[in-house]
């Protein structure tokens, strides 16, 4: 599973270290993003470790390391930066799931507390979401389903006024 984000150093790296420290050895399990940063954010790593999930070691790392040379079961978009500036297929990827959580950034002159007030919330969106698809697999591809015949159904109906 690959996990993309367009910086790769919050929300991408975070699910990578949930479906790691939830699901064990069932995934092989990667994080990269289009314009990857230097270092994952502070306050990341610091949430994470809060709850005993230790992404220390992990780097951000660009989407051209991975794409045309692994192949990925599942693609997860996590930023809406990625989902709008991303192909809706990938070269080397089954399924791609948006699970979109928002930025937890905060400016510079917000204070750090409050900068990991907000990474606390992201973390814990990102928790209930990997939970609920390690526990529930069916329900996303479900949802996946269906938004794939509303966009069929969507296709038709253009079809059909231009005929």
């Amino acid at each position: 599973m690959l996990f993309l984000c367009t910086q790769n150093f919050a929300r991408s790296q975070m699910a990578e270290g949930f479906l790691r420290h939830l699901a064990g050895d069932r995934f092989e399990v990667y994080s990269a993003g289009p314009e990857p940063t230097e270092r994952v954010h502070p306050c990341a790593v610091e949430a994470m470790g809060e709850i005993g999930v230790d992404i220390t070691d992990q780097r951000p790392k660009s989407l051209g390391t991975y794409l045309g040379i692994e192949f990925f079961n599942y693609l997860v978009i996590v930023c809406a930066r990625a989902e709008e500036r991303c192909p809706k297929t990938f070269p080397g990827v089954g399924t791609r799931f948006s699970w979109v959580f928002n930025d937890p950034r905060s400016d510079e002159s917000i204070p750090y507390d409050s900068t990991l007030e907000r990474f606390r919330q992201v973390r814990d969106e990102i928790e209930i979401r990997v939970r609920d698809w390690l526990e529930h697999p069916e329900a996303e591809m479900e949802r996946l389903r269906e938004i794939r015949e509303r966009e069929r159904a969507g296709r038709l109906r253009t079809a059909s006024q231009r005929s």
